[in-house]
């Protein structure tokens, strides 16, 4: 029994012997007490029975000659029985006759009618009807009687016999089984106390005696057995002590010796070892130290490598130039991967925690490896980045880094396929954005028992993997670090022969950011044809990112018969995205198709190319027909900017207007006077040649005293500095510092200039009081867009590009009122995509001032508000200042104040920002009228054919002239094809196009 806790084998057999009577004599009582219980039951019911017989009997008299009075004193004769307490005798048609009842004043102890005839019980009650029968056997009445049955007593005497009789057994039960169990715990005591001598005395010779052949015979001769069998293995285990301790003695002294040895051999590896370290460490301080001088020549070298591929090379001069700039930038990859690492080891890595958009790192990614990529014609995606809330906290240039060294590690390891650089948001919350990058392959996969050894220092998958792909096994490495140190965590899913995924997830904190609102392509339909699956969908979705409705087709020819279909419905594309290398129909056929046979000419066609292949597609006869170049792998921006780009330049669609081609961009630092502090003289001569060429005025010194000095001596000839930070005399820190004590200088703008990008170098810039930093080797679209920030220098317009265009045709209308075109052309930079996002603008919100009016009427200030603010914004980006002034008070006004002056005020300036939109739009098309008709055909044969003279000559300087003396007599918009070629260095292009116009102008021409 669980509850029960018995210590002895007595007491279990008492109880067991207990247990099993009670439960026997309980089993036999509680049948004898049923039995009795039946009989009882039906020996009461039988007494009443015969006696209701007997009533009956003697009733029959009664019923037959209707004499009540007899039944009735028949019925008092059973007073004499006292546990009779009602009688009835009824009619044979069910009346009560007669009746007798023991407590008068219990009259319902009599029923209404009879009952069937038989007995039952009832409660503590018998019951009994009789049938009475004449002598004939025809019933006459029936007889009722009602007795007590009460069975408590009867009960309590049976109990009392029971419980003695059981209680009486137990007792004999127990005295019996308590002189018997003797027999079988006898035997068990005295095995159990021989037991506890052994244990006691640890004397194993003692032996249990055998009383009984039984079971517990056989339990003693087992426990002598296991007695013996103990006796002998102890003996042996003290046989094998002694043995053993005399070998640990010998083993003491042998280890003794041998400590003494190790010792001394210890002390002198840890010596070795101390110093080893002490030299790894002085190795990587060293070079975290030279980071600096280590890698200025370096970046001088790629500078100038720059500068001179700018030039026009005569010879194999160009490729040469390539070469080095190639080599130049595999070496730099190298050292950069050393220098890392060494930083790593030393403990000096630092990671940023600035603002950036993934949309930038994206892009930077896409320029540096669309050339490795179309090297081996692969086709290298990235996918849109995920909807974010804000700007990323973090380091995009290491995680730049990471996304570089793993696409790069992609396309080295892939011969044929394509690459595909993947982020999706994991997690966000209003403070943590976590992100999974991946860069995936179709390339020759990793071993299973690789990947585990693979993110190791000096580690590639396989021994032969240096000489045929190069490297120095660190870029994994430095990856993994960099993912570490930025909180994430990096992996690797490959298979071998199939490809690999290299994946890693970082949390970056976020801050809320203000987008600039740009021009509303958000309905743009766009068709992308390419034979590429992976590229194609990946368009699809970059496209539908930004908000466009994109649709596909695989090939040439079928872009063709969508956009045909569409010309069938009598709708067309905005925007026609093509890839070039095309089986079948590749690009440019399907641009040719489409203007020539379809003769569809109002929607932009962009091409997609890869960068080896945009030269060649420049030197293609009919690249007139395109209006766009989109380098792959396509990101959101590039692709936004392109298709931007394009629908400018196509202008307006389905007008006899040219498109306006790309021109030359104008010097974007013009007159802009810069100083220059490097103590190298490359990277003097780098910044300056940059900078000349940008239009500024550049100045050098050699270090920060030099610097001061010329400063003080020219205090009104420079607008900002590029200073350097690490130089001799004076270091760029504190020449800026002393710069600041000046009050004439207190608030020149200084940008630092360092070779590294550390987190403490930009920290004591910042405490110097520069403005900014600019890592070397110069990104020039950085250093410009930095120097024009802090400056706000503009740059000046192209010598061919839209801007002329657009001033010529607005300056009729150029007092407009309630437009401010000067301010407006500086930020759209094209006079056409201007005139078509003004016209948008007033059919968006022509109904503007009804909508005010009637939110105004309701009182329903959200929805002024939201329409103000969109109002506000929409007017400011397409300088209307009025509209955009009124807009914003009575914004300022919706809680309150005369609203209904403020509104009047705003109609009014809309109604003459509409009026003026509609004036510009009424003069852009006298201005394509009148572009038609060529005034001085005489003066262009001439000069056209020295034009040529100069193209055959691959002279561009005396055609640039050429083409400015023939402005005046010909329309801009056929000048500036012929500029784009010749600074694109397409002169067999150029030479095309001058023909052409020659054939426009019926001037014969000689081959």
């Amino acid at each position: 029994m669980p509850g029960l806790r018995l210590r002895s084998v007595r007491q279990k057999l008492l109880l067991m012997v207990l247990v099993a009577n009670f439960f026997t004599l309980m089993a036999a009582g509680s049948a004898l007490l049923y039995h009795d219980f039946v009989e009882n039951r039906n020996k009461t019911a039988a007494g009443l029975t015969a006696l209701a017989a007997i009533l009956a009997q003697g009733n029959v008299a009664a019923l037959e000659f209707d004499d009540a009075k007899v039944a009735h004193e028949n019925l008092a004769q059973l007073r004499a029985n006292p546990d009779i307490v009602a009688a009835a005798i009824y009619t044979v048609k069910g009346t009560l006759f007669a009746r007798y009842v023991r407590d008068p004043g219990n009259k319902s102890s009599i029923p209404a009618a009879p009952g069937l005839d038989g007995f039952r019980f009832s409660a503590d009650e018998l019951l009994v009807f009789e049938r009475i029968a004449s002598q004939q056997n025809m019933t006459v009445g029936t007889l009722y009687l009602k007795e007590r049955y009460v069975l408590s007593t009867w009960l309590r005497d049976y109990l009392l016999i029971f419980s003695t009789v059981l209680l009486t057994s137990l007792a004999l039960g127990f005295l019996i089984s308590s002189r018997l169990q003797g027999w079988v715990s006898g035997p068990i005591q005295a095995i159990s106390g021989v037991a506890l001598q052994v244990m006691e005395r640890r004397d194993y010779h003692l032996r249990a005696t055998k009383s009984t052949e039984d079971e517990i015979g056989q339990l003693s001769d087992a426990f002598n057995g296991m007695l013996q069998t103990l006796e002998y293995e102890i003996a042996e285990r003290s046989m094998a002590e002694q043995a053993v301790r005399t070998l640990n003695a010998d083993l003491e002294r042998r280890v003794a010796e041998r400590t003494a040895e190790l010792q001394v051999a210890n002390q002198t590896l840890i010596t070795r070892t101390e110093e080893a370290e002490s030299a790894n460490r002085a190795k990587a301080d060293f070079l975290a130290n030279m980071s600096h001088e280590i890698r200025t020549p370096m970046n001088g070298i790629l500078g100038l490598a720059y500068l001179l591929d700018q030039r026009q090379l005569e010879g194999d001069a160009a490729e040469l130039v390539k070469k080095i700039r190639n080599a130049g930038r595999s070496l730099q990859s190298i050292i950069n991967d050393i220098l890392d690492f060494s930083k790593i080891e030393a403990g000096r890595l630092e990671i940023e925690h600035a603002p950036f958009r993934l949309t930038d790192v994206f892009d930077n990614l896409a320029g540096i490896m669309s050339a490795n990529a179309g090297d081996k014609e692969l086709e290298l995606t990235i996918s849109p980045p995920p909807e974010l809330r804000g700007l990323l906290l973090g380091d995009a240039l290491r995680l730049e880094q990471v996304l570089i060294n793993l696409t790069g590690n992609a396309i080295k390891f892939t011969d044929h396929g394509s690459v595909m650089v993947g982020v999706g948001l994991l997690a966000e919350d209003d403070k943590i954005a976590t992100l999974r990058f991946s860069v995936s392959d179709t390339g020759i996969g990793i071993p299973l028992e690789k990947q585990a050894q693979i993110f190791a220092a000096f580690t590639q998958a396989d021994v032969s993997t240096t000489r045929r792909f190069g490297g120095t096994g660190l870029g994994l490495t430095i990856c993994r670090h960099l993912v570490t140190k930025m909180g994430g965590e990096i992996g690797v899913i490959s298979e071998q022969g199939r490809g690999s995924e290299f994946w890693f997830t970082i949390p970056f904190e976020w801050v809320a950011a203000t987008d600039y609102a740009q021009p509303d392509m958000a309905t743009l339909e766009i068709l992308i044809a390419d034979d590429s699956q992976i590229a194609r969908e990946n368009l699809m979705l970059t496209a539908r990112s930004i908000g466009w409705n994109p649709a596909q087709a695989e090939s040439g020819e079928a872009a063709v018969e969508r956009v045909q279909a569409k010309l069938d419905n009598h709708d067309t594309y905005d925007v026609l995205l093509l890839d070039w290398k095309m089986p079948g129909m590749d690009g440019l056929a399907v641009a040719k198709k489409i203007r020539n046979t379809l003769n569809h000419a109002s929607s932009p066609i962009v091409l997609m190319v890869t960068a080896f292949s945009r030269d060649e597609l420049l030197k293609q006869a009919d690249i007139d027909l395109i209006d766009g170049i989109l380098n792959k792998p396509v990101t959101s921006s590039t692709l936004y900017n392109s298709v931007a780009d394009a629908l400018r330049r196509r202008g307006r669609a389905g007008s006899s207007e040219q498109r306006q081609p790309m021109g030359r961009h104008g010097k974007r630092l013009p007159g802009l006077r810069v100083l220059v502090v490097d103590d190298s003289e490359i990277n003097r001569e780098v910044a300056l040649r940059i900078l000349q060429t940008e239009g500024a005025v550049v100045s050098v010194a050699n270090d920060g005293q030099a610097a001061l000095t010329w400063l003080q001596d020219h205090p009104d000839q420079v607008d900002i500095v590029l200073m350097d930070v690490q130089m001799p005399v004076m270091d760029g820190y504190e020449a800026t510092r002393r710069l600041r004590a000046l009050p004439q200088f207190a608030a020149m703008p200084v940008v630092a200039l360092t070779a590294g990008a550390f987190k403490a170098q930009q920290d004591a810039a910042r405490q110097a009081g520069m403005n900014a930093f600019v890592i070397k080797p110069f990104n020039v679209e950085e250093l410009i867009s930095t120097i024009q920030q802090l400056t706000h220098c503009q740059a000046e317009a192209g010598t061919d590009d839209s801007a002329g265009e657009a001033a010529a045709s607005a300056a009729p209308v150029e007092n407009l009122p309630g437009i401010a075109l000067d301010s407006g052309l500086s930020v759209w930079k094209d006079m056409a995509a201007y005139r078509k996002f003004l016209g948008k603008f007033a059919s968006d919100y022509a109904d503007c001032s009804k909508r005010l009016a009637d939110a105004h009427a309701a009182d329903d200030r959200d929805t002024a508000q939201a329409l103000l603010h969109k109002l506000k914004g929409a007017a400011g980006n397409l300088a209307l200042p009025d509209v955009a002034r009124y807009a914003a008070g009575l914004e300022s006004l919706e809680a309150g104040g005369d609203r209904g002056l403020a509104l009047r005020e705003l109609q009014s300036a809309l109604a003459t920002a509409f009026a003026s939109i509609a004036l510009l739009t009424k003069q852009q098309e006298q201005d394509m009228s009148a572009r038609t008709v060529v005034t001085d055909a005489s003066l262009a044969g001439p000069l056209l054919k020295e034009l040529l003279l100069a193209l055959d000559a691959d002279t561009p300087d005396p055609a640039n002239k050429i083409l400015d003396a023939l402005a005046p007599a010909l329309p801009s918009d056929t000048l500036t094809p012929l500029h784009a070629c010749i600074d694109d260095f397409d002169f067999r292009g150029a030479e095309t196009l001058a023909r052409r116009l020659a054939d426009s102008l019926t001037i014969a021409m000689k081959e």
